[in-house]
């Protein structure tokens, strides 16, 4: 039988526990309230709730 590949660990933010490729290009205000967002977004699908759109929209207003 074949060796089972092992998988790359994704490098994550220390202070979110986010995927670093999600925070890019953010500093400060901007950073920590993206990965606020991300982390309620994920709570609720968990949840199996709805996501609001408001909640993307600011998701992708959040880098400007």
């Amino acid at each position: 039988m074949a060796k089972k590949r092992k998988r790359r660990k994704v490098p994550k933010d220390k202070a979110t526990d986010l995927p670093k490729k999600y925070l890019s290009g953010l500093k400060g205000a901007k950073r920590s309230s993206r990965a606020s967002l991300i982390k309620s977004m994920s709570e609720a699908y968990k949840r199996g709730e709805r996501i609001p759109r408001s909640i993307f929209r600011a998701r992708a207003r959040s880098g400007y």
